[in-house]
């Protein structure tokens, strides 16, 4: 949900934001041991028009350095494995691999990299930010169940649920909107290593989960729900009582809060 929150406050605050497309593919082991596949790209000829220097990095993207900082961000024993350029439809950008022992030692953020263009780190996770993860094991079946923040922390709620977004009204605004997240997607997928026994997960592909999938174009052709959608995404506005409100919406699937899978 905090991805969420940060593209409607994008047209103030992240203009960079509109120029990722973020994947992320978490891979889990009956034994708790997987990978983190990351692809963070940027839309390089947008970068150019607003800041020439970011596209200048952003065609050097693979930062070990940065990278390596990130892999110690998701938890204990996570490590760098591979990086390597990736470009595609005009994005530009890093596809890099981690490994981990220890699914209960990982955190991932459900926000796409703001850190900045070639290869930066990923920003310190904020208390509400993180998926985490818990494994157990019982004879040959294993059950990982996933935690997403449902309600933001913060305390109580501020008078107006939508202090701080852009205003939708305007048409002006709307159609900034469409034209700076041009491209935008954010994907988080989780996938285990054997067949899936029992799951409450609701995107479910073979062995494969959707916690969090995010289009723009398809959430911004649609400008009647996307505003109506606004007006239930307040500070304060916790994941299950905005979850009712997305299933008949395209470009957006949110999982969550508490998600389970057993698997063999």
């Amino acid at each position: 949900m905090r991805s969420m929150r940060v593209v409607l406050a994008a047209a103030t605050a992240l203009v960079l934001t509109g120029c990722i497309n973020s994947s992320t593919l978490i891979t889990v082991k009956p034994d708790g041991s997987g990978t983190v596949e990351q692809t963070t790209l940027m839309n390089v000829a947008a970068l150019k028009a607003m800041m020439p220097g970011a596209a200048d990095q952003a065609a050097n993207p693979v930062n070990e350095d940065n990278l390596k900082r990130t892999a110690e961000r998701m938890g204990k024993g996570v490590r760098l494995v591979s990086a390597e350029p990736m470009k595609a439809n005009g994005f530009e950008g890093v596809k890099a691999l981690f490994a981990f022992d220890d699914i209960n030692q990982v955190q991932v953020s459900q926000d796409p990299n703001l850190g900045g263009p070639g290869g930066a780190a990923a920003p310190e996770p904020k208390e509400d930010e993180p998926v985490r993860f818990t494994l157990t094991r019982q004879g040959g079946v294993s059950t990982l169940t996933i935690a997403i923040q449902d309600k933001p922390s913060g305390g109580a709620a501020p008078a107006e649920p939508t202090n701080g977004m852009p205003d939708l009204s305007d048409p002006m605004m709307m159609g900034m909107l469409k034209a700076m997240f041009q491209g935008f997607k954010i994907n988080i997928d989780l996938a285990v290593a054997g067949d899936i026994v029992k799951t409450n997960a609701e995107y479910v592909t073979g062995s494969r989960i959707t916690l969090l999938e995010m289009d723009m174009n398809a959430l911004l052709a649609d400008e009647a729900k996307f505003k109506a959608l606004q007006g239930k995404l307040g500070p304060s506005a916790s994941l299950s009582e905005v979850k009712p409100y997305l299933k008949d919406i395209k470009g957006i699937k949110v999982d969550g809060p508490t998600i389970s899978v057993a698997f063999r």
